[in-house]
């Protein structure tokens, strides 16, 4: 299914979800969160003889010394197989503010990484190189779901990018204080009424019943989320114009069900102005019984939390009303427009060895292992096939997360639609949003309806009708 100009489903018949497919290696080093499966070593980038240097911005920070180990054993066996090349890894996190500057100053890596949300505007602006032909020359690319490369793809279907992991936002909660409460640990809330009414019988003087989060974009980025629960859309495409429309009868209905929680429930702390890591936090340390997540936010406390059990946490689909469905993301590899055909040739062989090779990923999931790192969190496949296969058996020699705990996720996803997110100016978007949901959040007597009103106005004006 072709990715629709409204933001509809990224995944859907092409993808076919069950517990096993779900399952993912959700280790703390950063190349486990990204990495994804191996046909065995690739064959020579360019000839031999013909000396090439490849950048890529994927080496983890100093601080992750078993990182930056695994990667550099990586390196190691690729430029074996593959003398002439060079592989240079920087630790180069993704900025989109100094992207465009980098890129023009001859600054920019060959091969970078990238949010879901990013790619079609790189592709628009013509920021990132062509590679249809050398990953349409990969052995595995048939292997690729559809709805993934959607996400990479131009209007005229030529291919820019090489999706490398994927997630879906659900609910994250504690099965501990569920069980206190006398709620069904397996069997959380699945709509609306019924998550309002679980984190009212959660709260207590030492723990909220929800945590959300409403800064660094984050307020709209689920924003988003509900939204799509509900059945609502954020743009609506026009010709070749969009429209902002999340002042709506169903954005409004959003806001009021977390304004109702904050100042009618008393189901969310005092302490707002929240983004994802704080709400991690929050779970973590038992401030909050409640969160919306995406499920490698398991690995990400198990790593910076060692003392935590992990057994204690559930995750479910995220509450609908309606809507039958969540938001989905993920992460692409994209390379330097301004790099010759020689390197763009050997780095997408460089990224899809890295990334995909199966012993690569055996490495990466045995020092996770050895370090006592958490394997296992779900996530959302953008393989099919026999592909998908050989690298799930892989994961599932490594796996030690209560895989029981995250059933009604995993079975529920069945049942939810993926849905992108919006196509265009997403992050401002997302910061547009943020003021309303802050909002909301601190000031009992804010206006729904005027304050998504507002930003979509201001949205509309200053970015949408600027394009």
């Amino acid at each position: 299914m072709r990715k629709q100009s409204n933001g509809q489903a990224i995944y859907a018949s092409d993808v076919v979800f069950n517990r096993r497919r779900l399952v993912q290696a959700g280790g703390g080093l950063a190349l486990a969160t990204t990495a994804l499966a191996p046909m065995g070593v690739l064959g020579q980038a360019t000839p031999p003889g013909e000396p090439v240097t490849v950048t890529d911005a994927g080496r983890p920070e100093e601080n992750q010394p078993e990182a930056n180990a695994v990667l550099d054993e990586i390196i190691a066996r690729y430029q074996a197989a593959n003398p002439n090349v060079t592989v240079e890894s920087r630790a180069q996190p993704w900025d989109p503010q100094t992207f465009p500057a980098r890129l023009a100053a001859g600054e920019l890596e060959d091969a970078f990484n990238v949010a879901y949300t990013e790619p079609q505007g790189i592709i628009a602006r013509g920021q990132a190189a062509d590679i249809t032909e050398q990953l349409q020359s990969w052995e595995g690319f048939g292997s690729f779901s559809e709805s993934a490369l959607d996400v990479v793809r131009s209007e005229d279907g030529q291919i820019y990018g090489i999706p490398v992991f994927g997630y879906a936002l659900g609910l994250m909660y504690n099965r501990t204080f569920f069980e206190e409460a006398a709620l069904d640990p397996n069997a959380p809330p699945a709509t609306w009424e019924a998550f309002r009414e679980a984190a009212i019988a959660l709260t207590t003087e030492s723990h909220a019943g929800f945590a959300e989060t409403s800064t660094n974009n984050q307020g709209g980025w689920h924003f988003t989320a509900w939204m799509y629960s509900a059945g609502g859309q954020l743009l609506e495409q026009e010709g070749d114009a969009y429209q902002a429309v999340f002042a709506s009868e169903t954005g409004v209905s959003v806001l009021e069900l977390l304004k109702a929680m904050r100042f009618e429930d008393g189901s969310m702390s005092d302490r707002q102005l929240l983004e994802q890591d704080q709400t991690r936090e929050m779970l973590a340390t038992g401030q909050a019984a409640m969160a919306i997540q995406a499920p490698d936010s398991l690995p990400w406390i198990a790593e910076r939390f060692p003392d935590v059990d992990m057994n204690q946490f559930g995750f479910g689909v995220l509450p609908q009303n309606g809507g039958n469905a969540t938001l989905a993301g993920g992460s692409v590899w994209m390379f330097n427009p301004n790099s010759s055909p020689e390197v763009i040739q050997a780095a997408v062989d460089w990224i899809l060895f890295k990334e995909f090779d199966l012993e690569n990923l055996d490495a990466q999931l045995q020092a996770d292992q050895e370090r006592g790192a958490f394997i296992g969190a779900p996530e959302s496949p953008i393989f099919t096939g026999e592909y998908f296969e050989a690298r799930q058996a892989v994961i599932d020699t490594y796996t030690n997360a209560p895989l029981e705990n995250y059933t009604t996720f995993i079975e529920g996803s069945e049942q939810v639609a993926l849905m992108a997110e919006p196509p265009i100016e997403t992050q401002q978007l997302y910061a547009a949003i943020d003021p309303a949901v802050q909002a909301v959040l601190t000031d009992e007597n804010a206006n729904p309806q005027e304050l998504l009103e507002q930003a979509q106005q201001q949205f509309q004006t200053q970015v949408l009708d600027q394009r």
